[in-house]
C-alpha cells in the first residue's frame, strides 16, 4: 500500500510508548523507531506533516524504489527517514567503524550507499549529506560493528564520507516460465 501524504498528516510524541508518532488518519498511527532521549525539543509538540516533509516523502521514496523491498517496506524506511531528517538529534561522526575506502564521495541526500565494517557489510540511505561527513540510515538488518555492538535497522549514524562506496541495485529475480 503506497500512502499519499496529506494536510491531515500530524507528528506527536507519545511518551507511554516513549516513540515518535505519525498520525495518519483517526484510525492509522506510524510508530518511529525514535526514543525521546534522540529527538530535538521541537519533536514534543504536535507538528504538522509540512510541504517540505512531503516533498522529501516522494524524493526518497524514488531512491527507496531501488531497494528489493516491498511498497510497506518503503514506505516504513521513508517515513522514519523524515522522522530523522526533522527530529533526530545532531550527531558527532563515528566513523571509527567502518573501514576508509580512500575516496571522498559527495553523496546526495536519499542517496543509497555501501559501508563494510570488520565483520561486515551494510547499507545505507544518506539522510543530511555534508561536504565532509553525513547523517545515515541503517538499512541492513542487524549489522555488526565491532566486538559486540550491533547496529539494528533504521539506526542513525554520522560518518565522514569516505567511508562511503557505491550502492549497486541487485538484479530483480527472474521467474522461470513453463
Amino acid at each position: 500500500m503506497f500512502l499519499q501524504p496529506n494536510d491531515q498528516w500530524q507528528w506527536h510524541y507519545d511518551a507511554k510508548s516513549d516513540r515518535l508518532m505519525l498520525e495518519l488518519s483517526d484510525d492509522m498511527v506510524f510508530a518511529t523507531e525514535y526514543q525521546g532521549r534522540q529527538l530535538v525539543p521541537a519533536s514534543f509538540a504536535t507538528q504538522a506533516f509540512c510541504v517540505e516533509d512531503a516533498s522529501l516523502y516522494y524524493q526518497l521514496m524514488d531512491h527507496a524504489a531501488d531497494l528489493n523491498w516491498s511498497i510497506p517496506q518503503q514506505v516504513q524506511l521513508v517515513l522514519n527517514a523524515i522522522a530523522v531528517h526533522r527530529f533526530y538529534k545532531p550527531l558527532m561522526p563515528q566513523s571509527w567503524f567502518f573501514i576508509e575506502l580512500g575516496q571522498l564521495m559527495a553523496p546526495q541526500q536519499g542517496e543509497l550507499v555501501i559501508m563494510h565494517t570488520q565483520d561486515g557489510q551494510g547499507t545505507f540511505m544518506v539522510i543530511e549529506a555534508g561536504e565532509q561527513a553525513s547523517v545515515c540510515l541503517n538499512l541492513t538488518g542487524e549489522l555488526m560493528l565491532s566486538g559486540n555492538k550491533l547496529m539494528p535497522r533504521f539506526a542513525v549514524i554520522k560518518v565522514m564520507n569516505n567511508r562511503f562506496g557505491h550502492y549497486h541495485q541487485a538484479a530483480p529475480a527472474l521467474r522461470q516460465v513453463s
